[in-house]
């Protein structure tokens, strides 16, 4: 008999995490489809709210369900399933912090203060203590890709901290948060495209040049893009003068 409970536990659990799967997989598509179309549609337009909506939903779902895979693979207990689950979850950590900071700084346009809400403190503060563990074990295991997304991670978090914790530097503060906060989420759904499909580029999943290239190519487009309309914020303010 408990063979037989335990046989139906292990089934159970095992369909369990096919159906996680399944809906990673799914949101997956959906965000790949979808991401592009609030980068090229009139900002603050229907379009763009509606899609940028359907986005967030996937993109929220891709991480919560890449964690709970991440979390099944730690428990897998081969070393080499605990390593990649441990860091896979980071990532997951990072996509959902870009994406919760995106939103929020919308949700938050009217601020003219600091603030120390939990809501919007906690993300980038698990990003940070997070990023300090996965830097540590990156070094313990020889793993550069673990030690580089960790600091990653940790400069993003910090940036995010700083954000919340001093007042606006101008009105439109929070439009170069919200497109750089949702830029960085949208990067993380192209690598992560690109790492799904890693054996038809006739690579490994963890190749470091596999993760750096699309981050560092899309990541310099994106600073360069944030950089025109703060430079055309400038412009106005001092035409307004």
């Amino acid at each position: 008999m408990r063979g037989c409970a335990g046989g139906s536990r292990m089934a159970a659990m095992s369909l369990l995490f096919r159906v996680v799967l399944g809906v990673h997989i799914a949101a997956g598509i959906v965000a790949l489809l979808v991401f592009w179309l609030p980068l090229v549609t009139a900002k603050g337009g229907r379009t763009h709210r509606r899609i940028g909506w359907v986005y967030v939903a996937a993109a929220g779902a891709v991480a919560v369900t890449g964690i709970v895979s991440c979390a099944h693979m730690i428990a897998d207990g081969r070393p080499g399933r605990v390593r990649a689950g441990i860091f896979l979850a980071y990532v997951g950590v990072l996509a959902w912090a870009s994406a919760q900071l995106g939103v929020r700084a919308l949700r938050t346009k009217t601020r003219t203060e600091a603030t120390r809400a939990a809501i919007d403190l906690l993300p980038p503060i698990l990003l940070v203590a997070c990023g300090v563990a996965l830097a540590g074990f990156g070094l313990l295991h020889g793993k550069t890709l673990y030690v580089l997304f960790a600091m990653l991670g940790v400069a993003q978090g910090l940036a995010n901290l700083r954000y919340w914790l001093t007042p606006p530097s101008h009105g439109r503060a929070w439009f170069l948060a919200h497109m750089g906060a949702m830029g960085t989420s949208c990067i993380t759904t192209v690598t992560a495209f690109v790492v799904v499909n890693a054996q038809r580029l006739g690579m490994r999943t963890f190749d470091l040049p596999l993760w750096i290239v699309p981050i560092t190519v899309l990541g310099v487009g994106l600073t360069l893009w944030r950089r025109s309309y703060a430079k055309r914020f400038e412009r106005e303010a001092a035409a307004a003068r």
